[in-house]
């Protein structure tokens, strides 16, 4: 049995189930970008303003120091201080780059998501539309006086049993037709 190659058959069922789905989880995850995306801003203005304050520190104290005599204990002090003023520094800076990071790597990660979700949900309702195109067919070829020879399903189509329905119903409509054409002889 050949497979079919073209995935949106019903454009309207299919496309607004994919987008239903899609505008849902979008949303939510929409909602959930937001409030980690305020939390990443507030925490890194929090960070900077730590930032500048301790910067601010390490300056006067700085400054101090230099003005203030030299005993050895201050010499020491400031290397303390430069060392751990610069290690600060990096931190901080590393957290605002990695909460940065964080963010873009979420959005891209809802992105993609919804991406793959509008490919499963078109395959899945392919599944559906599929069986009912074919059903279709054959139920404009019967209005037109024809009755069709319905093929089975693919493995993984929908709806089986109401196709099986529709094929005894052919079938049936096949009986009356030789037996009403028998009778007319």
């Amino acid at each position: 049995m050949t497979q079919r190659k073209k995935y949106i058959i019903d454009r309207k069922f299919q496309l607004k189930a994919a987008f239903s789905v899609i505008g849902v989880t979008a949303a939510i995850s929409l909602i959930i970008i937001a409030a980690i995306a305020a939390s990443i801003v507030y925490n890194n203005d929090k960070i900077n303003n730590i930032y500048e304050i301790e910067n601010n520190i390490f300056q006067l104290m700085q400054d101090t120091t230099i003005n203030c005599s030299d005993n050895g204990n201050f010499g020491d002090m400031s290397v303390m201080l430069q060392k751990n003023h610069e290690q600060n520094q990096y931190n901080i800076i590393k957290i605002i780059h990695y909460n940065r990071l964080l963010l873009v790597s979420l959005v891209l990660c809802v992105v993609f998501q919804g991406i793959i979700l509008f490919i499963m949900i078109i395959k899945i309702t392919h599944r559906i539309s599929g069986p009912v195109y074919v059903m279709s067919g054959y139920m404009k070829e019967i209005i037109d006086g024809r009755l069709p020879s319905p093929r089975n399903l693919r493995d993984k189509d929908g709806f089986k049993d109401f196709y099986e329905l529709f094929r005894d119903m052919v079938e049936a409509l096949r009986e009356r037709e030789g037996k009403h054409h028998h009778k007319d002889k």
